[in-house]
């Protein structure tokens, strides 16, 4: 069924099960009309400069656990990958193209799902391909963004921002549960409850503008309501447009479900279709004006500042985590992450 609201078409597949309410929900706020111009970028994985391959098994990038492994780079998106490989850990992002969203016994081993069971297919010009119902067409054969948000890695454990230095308008996204915390918030396991009447899973999307302000945009993943667990399947569109020019967007999850130790419901999601418009940079005050010819050269984890003295490292906590007098100097020691490099008047933000 859909019903039309304020120009917006919401498609709801409901099932009904004693007093509990699965929902499916694939809402086009405007996303075919607007990235249907020509000037927006499209995440698109199969254009990943990044080397994509997948594990047979479970579909998960094989460098998921790769210590070596930092980011995931796709046209101007790089999104920050961290994991210690001796331990079978990894945050921040990774990719996948898993298609199997069955509820599993090793559900760590299978972490790489999404409830839609694949990524979301583009037409030729790059637009989002829709079915009869103008619902987003998904294929086990396209890859897919699978994030684990865990704060208790890093204060912004799921970073991207743009490996060309520029600032973009930010358009919007789809977004999935990922199946680990779907089962858990409907079944429950060993570290988590199922939910029950007033319980949540929020995923927060955070702009950080040029000038280091930030705003914010949230959508429930889940909801437990009047005897009702009103939980997300599909491929959901999140209008981000209010987020407005941004050269960096993390994200966050919040649960209510939440223990001595922290988050119980496994914060992790699944990313589609990341949409940002190029913007003019011409009087706008940003962290990547380069009047001191600050560069950085990833390939050789290397800063060059030109003419300037002194040049201060902040992470994105706001923290200096180092400085040079040297025209040239090497950041290797530094954590997988987002940088803004100070020199002079001028500053640069950066993914290592």
């Amino acid at each position: 069924m859909y019903a039309c609201m304020n120009g917006i078409i919401h498609y709801y597949l409901i099932i009904t099960n004693m007093n509990r309410i699965i929902i499916s929900i694939f809402t086009l706020a405007g996303a075919l009309t607007l990235n249907a111009q020509s000037d927006i970028v499209v995440l698109d994985l199969t254009k990943a400069t990044t080397t994509l391959n997948f594990d047979a098994e479970n579909g998960a990038w094989t460098g998921t656990y790769d210590d070596d492994a930092e980011s995931i780079d796709s046209q101007c998106f790089s999104f920050v990958h961290n994991s210690m490989g001796d331990y079978n850990t990894w945050w921040g992002f990774t990719a996948s193209n898993s298609a199997n969203n069955v509820r599993q016994d090793d559900t760590l081993k299978f972490q790489f799902s999404n409830m839609a069971k694949g990524g979301i297919v583009l037409n030729e010009d790059g637009t989002v391909k829709t079915d009869e119902n103008d619902m987003p067409v998904v294929s086990a054969e396209v890859p897919y963004m699978v994030a684990y948000a865990s704060s208790a890695f890093a204060k912004h454990p799921a970073d991207m921002a743009f490996n060309d230095g520029k600032a973009y308008e930010a358009v919007g996204v789809y977004v999935n549960l990922n199946s680990y915390p779907y089962y858990c918030i409907e079944y429950g396991d060993s570290y988590a409850r199922a939910f029950h009447n007033g319980d949540k899973f929020t995923l927060t999307i955070h702009g950080i503008a040029p000038d280091e302000s930030e705003r914010t945009v949230d959508t429930e993943l889940a909801s437990y309501t009047n005897g009702d667990l009103t939980i997300n399947r599909g491929w959901k569109y999140v209008d981000l447009s209010s987020l407005g020019i941004v050269n960096q967007i993390y994200f966050s999850l919040k649960t209510t479900d939440v223990g001595q130790w922290g988050d119980n419901t496994p914060t992790y999601f699944c990313l589609d279709k990341l949409m940002v418009k190029p913007v003019s940079t011409s009087g706008i005050s940003t962290v990547n004006a380069n009047d001191a010819n600050i560069s950085y050269d990833r390939a050789n984890k290397t800063v060059s500042i030109g003419n300037a003295s002194f040049a201060s490292v902040y992470n994105t906590a706001g923290q200096c985590v180092m400085s040079s007098e040297n025209s040239s100097f090497d950041i290797s020691s530094l954590s997988a992450g987002i940088y803004v490099i100070k020199a002079g008047n001028s500053s640069l933000k950066i993914v290592k």
